[in-house]
């Protein structure tokens, strides 16, 4: 049985627990702990046997089917498993024949060094309250930031809906 499919089965009797009784689990730890899931899987059963809920008899039968049998191995990705093909396969080279075959390193350039410019002192250039988006670049001909200041009558919702 896979990961995911032990947390499913626990997700799905967390909900019944948590419906049914109450109780709060934790289906993660539950999928992975033994012991934890055997203590759920206890707890469920008298809970069933106490309310009548045939249900989590039934999820907590699959949680502990679940947890007795082993898990599987998760899958490699092909890509790794090909890698690993190749290596194992593949003869020692020469050493100087691969290093014939290697690139030479890339020269460097420099890095420029690029001017900062000064931080502002507050936020109130950069955007307006009400939208914060595209009216920041307006500007007029002075290269002043054009703001437009919002109706106090105007609804602040679409529709007027909240």
């Amino acid at each position: 049985m896979t990961p995911g499919e032990r947390l499913a089965i626990a997700a799905h009797l967390h909900v019944l627990l948590r419906r049914k009784t109450g109780r709060v689990t934790d289906p993660e730890w539950m999928a992975a702990n033994v012991e934890y899931a055997t203590e759920i899987v206890r707890f469920t059963r008298g809970k069933a046997r106490e309310d009548g809920h045939t249900d989590l008899a039934i999820w907590a039968d699959k949680l502990e089917a679940a947890m007795a049998e082993p898990m599987k191995a998760p899958r490699q990705p092909l890509a790794q498993v090909l890698r690993e093909r190749a290596a194992a396969s593949a003869p020692a080279p020469l050493a100087a024949w691969s290093e014939s075959l290697r690139p030479a390193a890339p020269a460097q350039a420099p890095v420029p060094a690029q001017a900062s410019a000064p931080a502002p002192a507050d936020f109130s250039e950069s955007a307006f309250a009400e939208s914060g988006f595209a009216e920041s670049t307006f500007v007029d001909e002075l290269g002043q930031v054009v703001r437009r200041r919002r109706d106090p009558n105007a609804p602040r919702y679409v529709g007027g809906l909240r």
